[in-house]
């Protein structure tokens, strides 16, 4: 095949647009199902295990026949008349087919020599119980187009403009469903892989360590690699001698001391914990594999292949499986990597336990080691819930599919292991994390009833029992997974919650007894509820909007979370120039990563607010640093966790907190003494004047200052580097709210001499914005826009002022007039 130098993303995306419109005209084949969200579930339903098909018969699956569904439509069409397909034989094949190992003659006859893969693949949906059925046609429409492309079933193949993997189904589905109303979003593979290994590697290594502390001691033999090789598991894009991709000279010699900093620290054998790891941005991945491919301990090698087979993954929001799969995929090499040392230690040591030998029997029995490693990963690890059902068995078929690409006889492979104990639908917020009371009330329908009456519900209402169950989809975690609640729960739980406002009068569903509810967003308690389902050990990474830890009414997150996680690493992203999330639907907000911990110690690390171009997205996670977060909390302005990325700013956070917020020199009504600004936009200025916007918007904000305190004085400090590095590491990146502008903290000078040089530079920098503005139009509205950046040396003196005032040194004084100015002033102006 041609490789095209096409991205996976991009492949998607040409695919997805030409298969909207084949959607589009099947979904309208289902005109006879009424209800619009019904219509649009089932459709995607049938599309899903349709593609699902496609792959089965361009991979001889089916009756050795490419073409199979085309061919049995027209052989169909001729048995029994037009418009049979579906009922005839579509229907027939997913249920008496694939999912039923008995085939009389007159089945073989009809579906010809097909597989059986497993009874609960494919659950029958209400709707095929009635009478409407579905137009030949519109199935000759869609198999004449999905004819056109070529169906591997190989993951890592060359992407060409025609190709397709089982990776696709995942983002059609994400893509095809109301991302705004759902709040789901198809995670880039990058930000699944770089979570999946910050809590699944640490979680086993510590997991481990609490059996063989010798082992994991400082200078234990765990972490020899650490020491003897240093650069190999520093980050490339960290030891890289040339200039890396729009790299300033000040960055770039920042990078290099930071690379001569972290090889010392390895070479010295400073860097002996799991959770280092993850602080200095190691390549964990690497490192666990040449950990366990130096074990000499075969009883060591047990522990660690024991706690793969036990660790419990959730993704409680998994939608089609995008967290789960990277988890998979992380764990399949560790998998490996166990039983090939295994093979070697039970050759070279007779003596080696007697587990050695079973699960190295284990192995044989399947097709080859990879896919005995999967049917372990799948039957042990992963667990999944989502409220929609559809995209529950998207996730299986992309499971199933993965098995089946490991089959060496297509026409007849082993039977898969059912995942319907482990992938399920049901509302992960909606119901008991424990049984409530004792074993008698442990029926399914039982504790509905039980949490029902929470509700209001009254026992012998049924017809209103009906619709609350229909509604709120309850989900009892200790009755669909006993034996992980048994233990103590979920040692992993990783993913993408929605973002979706809730409010009580307008919600589809109500949720009771949630700490987080006042933030009035699903994800909090999503956070919350995953939580009380972590182990006592357990680790959690999500994504999440960056407000979650940067704004007001999300205080009841930020205050659990900090009592839930004491461990905890907050990575920060911008949506400017780039962003995590693209497609065709955008989720334009800025946006953070939490990595957690709720047990050891208090530790707090965070990276700087990230901001990046397009093409350094691969570099993106690989160079991350983190700073230890010591500067005290701000007991005047709780909102926010520090976007730190150097320690210097712990520093300079310290002295501003020893000065008053400004609202305490704010005049309690309006006077001539008054200051303007926006509230929104600004991406990389606030702006601030002594003179009202000569355009009237809904962002225009003032405010006054009592008489004695000189507005001229605040509209320089606000305007000011300093101001922006404070804006930038406590709110959103997003809006300017009034609690977060006013909680700055500055004390008044009390020297008439500083108070007149600050007075001069605001006239000199409010003439300098207006020498500079321009009066625009965007559409029909007028505009007034100011270029800050041109008032650059203006604003340094303001801070040299500042910088006197608020006790810096010269090197905290660089630090804030050069903050974030790579992109203030634009990446190609500033080196």
């Amino acid at each position: 095949m041609k490789a095209s130098g096409l991205t996976h993303e991009q492949v998607t995306r040409r695919f997805y647009q030409h298969f909207s419109g084949v959607r589009s005209s099947f979904l309208a084949s289902l005109h006879s199902i009424e209800a619009e969200d019904t219509r649009q579930a089932y459709a995607s339903l049938l599309l899903n295990r349709l593609l699902f098909v496609f792959f089965l018969q361009h991979n001889g699956f089916l009756d050795n026949d490419p073409h199979y569904l085309l061919h049995r439509l027209r052989r169909i069409r001729t048995q029994f008349g037009p418009d049979a397909f579906f009922r005839q034989f579509l229907l027939r094949f997913f249920y008496e087919g694939l999912c039923s190992p008995q085939r009389t003659p007159p089945l073989v006859s009809l579906f010809g020599t097909i597989p059986f893969l497993e009874k609960t693949l494919f659950l029958p949906h209400p709707l095929e119980n009635a009478s409407f059925s579905i137009a030949d046609d519109a199935f000759c429409s869609l198999f004449s187009f999905l004819e056109t492309y070529h169906w591997s079933l190989d993951e890592q193949c060359i992407y060409s403009e025609q190709t397709i993997t089982p990776a696709l189904l995942g983002h059609i589905f994400e893509l095809s469903i109301n991302q705004q109303e759902m709040g789901a979003y198809y995670t880039p593979e990058d930000v699944t892989t770089y979570i999946a290994r910050n809590t699944l590697i640490p979680y086993v290594f510590s997991d481990v360590a609490r059996t063989a502390p010798t082992e994991f001691s400082p200078m234990g033999s765990i972490w020899h690699c650490l020491r003897h090789t240093p650069e190999r598991y520093i980050q490339p894009s960290l030891h890289s001698p040339a200039h890396q991709l729009s790299e300033t000279s000040a960055e770039y010699t920042t990078r290099r001391t930071r690379y001569q900093e972290l090889y010392a620290l390895l070479s010295s054998g400073s860097i002996c914990s799991i959770d280092d790891c993850i602080t200095y941005n190691l390549d964990i991945v690497t490192f666990s594999q040449d950990a366990l491919l130096h074990l000499t301990s075969p009883e060591l090698l047990l522990t660690f292949y024991q706690s793969l087979q036990q660790i419990r993954i959730l993704d409680p929001t998994c939608g089609s499986g995008a967290f789960l799969f990277a988890a998979l995929t992380l764990l399949v090499p560790l998998y490996e990597t166990c039983l090939t040392r295994m093979q070697t230690l039970f050759t070279q040591h007779p003596t080696s336990p007697i587990a050695f030998h079973e699960i190295l029997a284990q192995a044989t029995i399947n097709p080859n080691l990879r896919s005995f490693v999967l049917r372990t990963i799948l039957t042990h690890n992963l667990y999944g819930v989502d409220l929609m059902p559809e995209a529950i068995e998207l996730c299986k078929l992309r499971f199933s599919l993965l098995l089946l690409a490991e089959e060496n006889a297509p026409t007849s492979p082993a039977p898969l292991p059912s995942l319907a104990h482990h992938l399920c639908a049901g509302n992960a917020l909606v119901g008991f994390v424990s049984t409530p009371t004792p074993t008698q009330t442990n029926a399914p329908d039982t504790l509905d009833h039980l949490l029902a009456r929470e509700y209001g519900i009254a026992p012998t209402d049924a017809s209103a029992f009906a619709r609350w169950h229909a509604q709120h989809q309850p989900f009892h975690w200790s009755m669909t997974f006993p034996e992980v609640m048994a233990q103590g729960g979920f040692s992993v739980i990783l993913g993408n919650p929605p973002y979706v406002e809730y409010d009580t009068r307008t919600f589809s569903y109500t949720l009771h007894a949630f700490q987080t509810l006042p933030c009035a967003n699903l994800y909090p308690c999503v956070i919350e509820r995953s939580y009380h389902l972590l182990s006592r050990h357990g680790r959690i990474g999500m994504i999440l909007p960056l407000a979650a830890f940067a704004t007001r009414n999300m205080l009841p997150l930020l205050n659990s979370a900090r009592s839930w996680f004491p461990g905890s690493w907050l990575s920060f992203y911008h949506f400017r120039p780039s962003m995590l999330f693209s497609g065709s639907k955008i989720a334009s907000i800025p946006t953070l990563i939490l990595l957690g911990r709720p047990d050891g110690p208090e530790q707090r690390f965070s990276t700087h607010l990230l901001k990046w171009c397009k093409e350094q997205r691969s570099q993106l996670f690989s160079s991350l640093s983190y700073c230890a977060v010591t500067a005290p909390r701000d007991s005047a302005n709780p909102h926010y966790y520090p976007k730190f990325g150097q320690s210097g700013e712990n520093e300079i956070m310290e002295k501003v907190l020893r000065h008053p917020c400004i609202r305490h020199y704010l005049a309690p009504s309006p006077n001539h003494n008054t200051l303007s600004y926006r509230s929104a936009g600004g991406l990389y200025w606030k702006v601030f004047l002594n003179f009202p916007w000569p355009y009237h918007t809904t962002s225009n904000k003032q405010c006054s200052f009592q008489l004695p305190y000189d507005r001229d004085v605040f509209v320089a400090l606000l305007n000011s580097s300093l101001f922006w590095w404070y804006y930038t590491v406590t709110f959103d990146s997003f809006n300017l709210k009034d609690y977060m502008l006013f909680g700055f903290r500055f004390s008044y000078p009390d020297d008439p001499a500083t108070i007149a040089i600050l007075k001069t530079l605001c006239h000199q920098l409010m003439a300098d914005f207006c020498l500079h503005a321009r009066h625009l139009k965007r559409g029909e509205t007028d505009s007034y826009t100011l270029y800050a950046k041109k008032s650059k040396p203006l604003l340094d003196e303001i801070d040299r002022v500042l910088a006197q005032l608020y006790g810096f040194t010269h090197e905290e004084y660089e630090f804030i007039i050069s903050y974030d100015l790579k992109y203030r002033l634009g990446v190609s102006s500033y080196d």
